[in-house]
């Protein structure tokens, strides 16, 4: 009896125990949202004496609706609300235990309802709720994002685009090839007990705002003499679409064209003509979102502009110039000359350094034609120009000229014989002179080829004065473009002078002449009596015999003027065809006897005139006077050939004797007097 009664004391103790204790709640370890906005609720539970879950949401924590329970028996503590639409709003729920004598609720807790701004360009805002504050028992303190991009056709694939996220905002950059898309993002956060707490699925169209990479523009050339070929190296964008062509008109960069094909490095030019005009360019990268790289203007690629061909026909030469190659990088090093000659192989002629513009084809053919193309190198990469062509003239060079003579006229001007080619239409001929008796020579006069149509030219100096020196002469040819392109030989004239030795000898003596191409093979000298030349000379000397000694004794003795001349005789005809003659100047000598005077003299008889007696006068100052026995002048006279007839004033002169004086200069410059006295008979 004792026994029962401490058993039955034992089991009311039990039992009041058990029923004193508190019943536990729940605990909400995850809610999943479903892709159709269902939500599954994962709890766990401590206290095994729960006879049922019930599951209540609501839409705005403060109406309450069951959505459903779930016996104890159920060992998966979860359940799924297939009427929610947490996809499109936060959905709140708690669980309440039910138990034999009491009801125990849960924490409230809610969806992760996630929302994505799409305002700022190229970036993915996303912001969300925690499941509860502090997060479920077992919950890991980061989240997970995860993105989807929509294609067609394709089922949704998530990648993981961020995790270790502690706080519920976060900015997602669009990455690059990402164009007008539809992205989706979850959020997720695990927790320990087996199950995550899954966001709504939400998006928006989203696209990309990086600017590609440009390309590396190499090269820009002309080719077939009509288009401009573009050469670079493709973007390393991975999203890179093609490539942005843009010329520079008019002060602005002009996109011409696109290339939709990265994998195409070069672009033919087709609208302009790079023969007429030259363009800088430039290039860009478009992506696949039509995003523009920067483009390559700060460092702009422009063709060799070959200018046309200026041909020099004075010269031989072929002069280019161009605009040059820009920005070649890795530098400029050279630009080289190509040629072609009558649709010959085109060459390489020549190389400049890469800060030339210019260069001269010197010794081309005439009448040809040249092609020319400049190329620029710079490391593995070539640009080349138009080519541009020309044909020379046909230009023909002065092929001689020859002074042949220079003869001194009887006037004292000098006479220029000039043998000349008259095959150049354009050519100009300079002659040139010193002055009288040598010295440098200066231009006289130009005689232009227009106003020349025969061969020799006979030019007459007419500045000249043969009676004071010698002359020399030479001639220049200047080709059609003033440059000089002959000499002739230089030719001096005779000077010749000189004197009385006596009255019977005159002796003349001259400078060689000079200038004949075979030489002097004589000197012939003239003497003139009178006032007709002779037709043949007294006498000849030798080439190095410059002086003559005139013997005149077996010369008549009335005559007093002897003119004298030497003239050259070339050697033989020269290889112009030439054999020729020049003359000096002409020299007068006088052979003056003293003066003799009559004793008496009839003014009515046969010596009438009174008036002093001579073979010959050169002489001047001539002065002869006649005074009376009272020394008074009567008559007198500065006329050699004027006598005095014996009057005086109109009256005759008484006979008797008359004193005459005479003072006069001779040929010599030397004063001389004679006086005496004369009868004058009735």
């Amino acid at each position: 009896m004792k026994y029962l009664i401490v058993n039955i004391i034992f089991f009311l103790l039990i039992t009041q125990s058990v029923i004193s204790r508190d019943n536990e709640a729940p605990v909400v370890t995850c809610l999943e949202v479903h892709e159709g906005g269902e939500v599954t609720i994962y709890w766990q539970s401590l206290d095994t004496t729960a006879l049922e879950f019930q599951i209540y949401y609501s839409t705005d924590n403060v109406n309450w609706l069951q959505a459903g329970s779930v016996d104890s028996q159920n060992q998966s503590l979860q359940f799924y609300h297939s009427f929610a639409v947490a996809n499109v709003q936060l959905y709140y729920y708690f669980i309440k235990a039910i138990y034999t004598t009491t009801e125990v609720d849960s924490d409230v807790f809610r969806t992760i309802y996630l929302e994505v701004d799409n305002s700022t360009a190229g970036i993915a805002t996303l912001l969300w709720n925690s499941v509860h504050t502090p997060l479920p028992e077992g919950s890991s303190n980061y989240y997970r994002i995860y993105s989807s991009t929509y294609v067609e056709g394709i089922p949704d694939s998530w990648s993981l685009i961020a995790d270790n996220i502690e706080n519920t905002l976060y900015n997602y950059i669009i990455p690059d090839g990402l164009c007008y898309d539809s992205i989706n993002f979850k959020i997720e956060i695990e927790n320990s007990y087996g199950c995550s707490s899954v966001s709504n699925i939400t998006g928006d169209w989203f696209s990309e705002t990086n600017q590609p990479e440009k390309p590396v523009f190499d090269s820009v050339s002309i080719i077939n003499n009509s288009n401009v070929i573009l050469g670079w190296e493709s973007s390393i964008s991975l999203d890179a679409w093609g490539t942005v062509i843009y010329r520079y008109e008019g002060n602005i960069w002009v996109g011409i064209d696109t290339v939709f094909d990265n994998n195409n490095t070069y672009y033919l030019d087709t609208t302009t003509q790079p023969c007429d005009q030259n363009f800088q360019y430039a290039i860009a990268t478009i992506d696949s979102c039509r995003i523009v790289s920067p483009g390559s203007f700060s460092t702009p690629l422009r063709p060799i502009f070959l200018y046309n061909i200026d041909y020099d026909i004075c010269s031989e030469t072929n002069s280019l110039s161009w605009e040059p190659y820009i920005n070649a990088s890795p530098s400029l090093e050279k630009y080289e000359i190509w040629s072609s000659k009558n649709n010959g192989p085109i060459t390489l002629i020549d190389e400049v350094a890469p800060n030339v513009e210019y260069y001269n084809h010197t010794s081309v053919d005439n009448t040809t034609e040249y092609v020319y193309f400049v190329r620029a190198v710079f490391g593995n990469y070539t640009s080349s120009s138009c080519t541009k062509s020309i044909i020379t003239g046909n230009y023909i060079k002065p092929a001689l000229v020859y002074l042949a003579n220079a003869n001194v006229l009887p006037d004292n001007n000098i006479e220029l014989t000039i043998d000349v080619d008259l095959q150049p239409n354009s050519c100009t001929w300079e002659i040139l002179r010193s002055d009288a008796g040598g010295g440098s020579q200066t231009i006289l006069t130009s005689l232009s080829r227009n106003i020349i149509s025969t061969s020799p030219i006979i030019y007459l100096d007419e500045t000249a004065d043969g009676s004071v020196g010698f002359y020399t002469y030479s001639i220049n040819v200047l080709d059609s473009c003033g440059v000089l392109s002959l000499q002739s030989n230089t030719m001096k004239t005779i000077f010749l002078e000189g004197e009385q030795l006596s009255d019977i000898a005159n002796h003349l003596s001259w400078n060689s002449f000079e200038g004949f191409d075979e030489g002097v093979d004589k000197y012939y000298i003239f003497r003139m009596l009178g006032e007709v030349a002779p037709i043949l000379p007294i006498d000849s000397t030798d080439a190095q015999t410059d002086e003559y000694t005139d013997d005149i004794s077996l010369v008549e003795a009335g005559e007093s003027i002897f003119s004298y001349w030497v003239q050259a005789y070339e050697e033989s005809e020269n290889i112009y065809g030439y054999r020729e003659k020049s003359n000096s100047n002409i020299i007068s000598l006088f052979r003056e006897t003293d003066l003799y005077f009559p004793n008496a003299f009839r003014p009515d008889g046969t010596n009438r005139i009174f008036k002093p007696v001579a073979t010959g006068f050169g002489g001047s100052n001539y002065l002869f006077q006649i005074f009376n026995r009272w020394g008074q002048l009567i008559f007198e006279s500065t006329d050699p050939e004027l006598g005095w007839d014996g009057n005086y004033k109109g009256n005759s002169s008484p006979q008797g004797t008359y004193i005459y004086r005479l003072v006069y200069q001779n040929v010599y410059n030397v004063t001389k007097q004679q006086q005496g006295t004369v009868m004058l008979i009735d």
